[in-house]
C-alpha cells in the first residue's frame, strides 16, 4: 500500500517504520525537519518538510496514488483541513486522523472524519484491567 503520514511525532514515526517493515510505501510530512530527521537513516520513508495540508505539498507526497492518509499532528485543525482535503479534494480511500483536543471530537464526527482517541482508547484500557 501507499500510506502518507502527516506528523512525525512519536505516533507518525512509529507508525512508519512499522509500515515500512510490512512492505509498505510511506511518505511522512511534517513542518519541523528536526521531527523528521529523528527518524535516521535507516528508515527508508520518503521525508518531506512542508505544511501538512498545503495541496503542492501533498500533491508532491503523491497524494493522488495513496490508499491511505493518516493525520497524526498534535493540531485538530491541521489534522481537519489535511483529512478534508485528502477526502474531498483527491479521494483518498482510506483517511483517518488522530483527535489531540477531546473538545472538538464533535468536529470530526459532525464531518465524517474517521479518528481515533487515543486518550478515550488509553481510559477504555485502563477500565479493562482494572
Amino acid at each position: 500500500m501507499y500510506i502518507i503520514i502527516a506528523g512525525c511525532g512519536r505516533v507518525g514515526s512509529t507508525l512508519a517504520k512499522e509500515f515500512l517493515d510490512e512492505g509498505h510505501d510511506v511518505v511522512i510530512i511534517d513542518r519541523n525537519k528536526n521531527r523528521l530527521d529523528k527518524l535516521g537513516s535507516g528508515v527508508n520513508a520518503i521525508r518531506i518538510v512542508g505544511v501538512e495540508y498545503d495541496i503542492d505539498v501533498l500533491k508532491e507526497a503523491g497524494i493522488e496514488q495513496a490508499d491511505i492518509f493518516l493525520a497524526l499532528t498534535q493540531s485538530d485543525s491541521i489534522n481537519i483541513a489535511a483529512c478534508q482535503i485528502a477526502k474531498n479534494i483527491f479521494n483518498v480511500e482510506k483517511v483517518i486522523a488522530k483527535v489531540y483536543d477531546l473538545g472538538k471530537e464533535h468536529i470530526y464526527t459532525t464531518l465524517e472524519i474517521e479518528y481515533v482517541n487515543w486518550i478515550r482508547l488509553g481510559i477504555e484500557e485502563l477500565k479493562f484491567r482494572i
